[in-house]
């Protein structure tokens, strides 16, 4: 790929000459790409054209748009992800490599990124929500401990809601299952750890808990207490608990039906929690992004991702989702022949809300890792200010399009750019250009002339 991002405005203003300014992956450290710039600058523009020149050369590019202002890039094929549409991906599926993927990779994979994209989960929320996961897997016959059983097919919705209606429960287990098995079978459990529900082991086994809870408290309150009247008094109200928890746990042995109500309690901590946890999975699949729907790209080799619908907390699951899968399927392939050649792009939008600072982060193992599978990781935002150290140092290329006058100061400490350089940007007639080619340590930014 080779793109021309215009004129050198040293050898044009100084020297009279023509120098052209190309960006060429092959020839960088990688092929990562920044482009920052605020609103007005032509960062649309200047992605556009980027990205229509990967799309023309034949790399694959996935672009995620939150503004839904990157669909009328020549040659590519944009689906918009919403309700209404109901497309979406299957987050239930495997990587079936016995060193990367199985059931428990996917498993934290899914709770660290709910942890990550909702702070407000608890450790009672992450272990109920990782049970859930690992009894819906052995549900369809997926162990953990047996890599051969990893391997399954997927599913569409209709499918699925064809088997269901027919009852075909062997054939269900020949495909992964999906966030509405996960559902179902979450429901089930809350019925089954409803308080007053129809499970009267349960509502022991919730009264000997209270119960139990409250004989601590009170042996506690007894070893502190001095005086002897309140020894009496204490001493009175813990016989008392101790008869309750007694009564309690009679009721609590008498009622079981199953044998595994006490495992439930354990693995499911009650009822609240366990809803809490299915109130969860219900907003993040409002928006259908998790629906066993694949969108309609057919063969396109360049997608756009219209996720402006989503949420934020939506747009992170989906987007590292994805790039996770892209990541895993170029892995796999192996690396190419060269180590620098592009044949993947991954554009996004923003890009700065879903950089974390987990090195174990899927978009910073795509940063420090992808350049040998052939993955270039393209973001664009408004100020470069706010991505971490890891990445601006290790991208390949950046494009100043014009900041902000308060970003000035930070930018020059964090991207070694001089003030100079940022007073000679002028927005769509002037940017600020860094490539990082082999060989070169800390090459300088250099203002180019681009046709707008």
């Amino acid at each position: 790929m080779k793109h021309y991002l215009g004129k050198s405005e040293y050898h044009l203003r100084q020297k009279q000459q023509d120098y052209p300014v190309n960006y060429e992956p092959d020839k960088l450290i990688n092929a990562h790409l920044l482009v920052c710039g605020m609103s007005g600058t032509g960062k649309s523009f200047q992605s556009s054209r980027l990205l229509g020149s990967a799309a023309q050369a034949g790399i694959e590019v996935d672009v995620f748009d939150v503004h839904d202002e990157l669909e009328r890039i020549p040659g590519v094929t944009a689906c918009r992800y919403s309700q209404a549409t109901g497309y979406g991906y299957n987050p239930l599926e495997l990587d079936t490599d016995p060193h990367t993927g199985g059931v428990n990779r996917q498993t934290e994979y899914l709770v660290g990124l709910l942890r990550e994209a909702s702070p407000q989960l608890g450790v009672r929320q992450e272990m109920v929500l990782r049970n859930l996961l690992l009894d819906t897997y052995a549900l369809a016959g997926i162990y953990p401990d047996n890599p051969p059983s990893w391997q399954r097919d997927s599913i569409t919705e209709a499918q699925r809601k064809q088997l269901t209606d027919a009852r075909n429960w062997a054939a269900l287990k020949q495909y992964y299952p999906t966030l509405d098995d996960l559902k179902s079978y979450g429901r089930r459990k809350l019925t089954a750890l409803n308080i007053g529900g129809d499970n009267p082991c349960i509502s022991a086994l919730e009264q000997l808990t209270r119960q139990y809870k409250r004989l601590t408290t009170l042996q506690g309150k007894y070893a502190k207490a001095s005086s002897d009247d309140e020894l009496d008094k204490l001493g009175k109200q813990v016989n008392t608990s101790k008869e309750h928890c007694t009564s309690s746990y009679a009721e609590f042995i008498a009622a079981m039906q199953t044998g595994r109500e006490l495992e439930d309690m354990l693995k499911y901590d009650s009822a609240d929690t366990l809803a809490s946890v299915l109130q969860r999975l219900e907003l993040l699949n409002s928006a259908g992004i998790f629906r066993a729907n694949p969108p309609p790209f057919g063969n396109a080799q360049a997608r756009v991702h219209q996720i402006k619908s989503l949420s934020t907390e939506q747009q992170v699951l989906f987007v590292k989702l994805r790039l996770r899968a892209i990541f895993e399927r170029h892995k796999q392939a192996g690396a190419t022949r060269s180590g620098t050649e592009l044949r993947h792009v991954i554009f996004l939008d923003e890009a700065h809300k879903f950089f974390s600072k987990d090195d174990d982060d899927i978009i910073n193992v795509i940063a420090r890792e992808a350049r040998k599978f052939g993955i270039g990781l393209w973001c664009a935002s408004q100020s470069p200010t706010d991505f971490p150290d890891s990445f601006l140092t290790n991208v390949g290329s950046t494009l100043i399009l014009g900041l902000h006058g308060s970003h000035w100061q930070r930018a020059t400490s964090k991207l070694r750019i001089s003030v100079e350089t940022l007073k000679h940007i002028r927005p769509k007639q002037v940017v600020a250009v860094q490539l990082r080619k082999d060989g070169m340590a800390d090459p300088p930014f250099g203002n180019v002339v681009v046709g707008n």
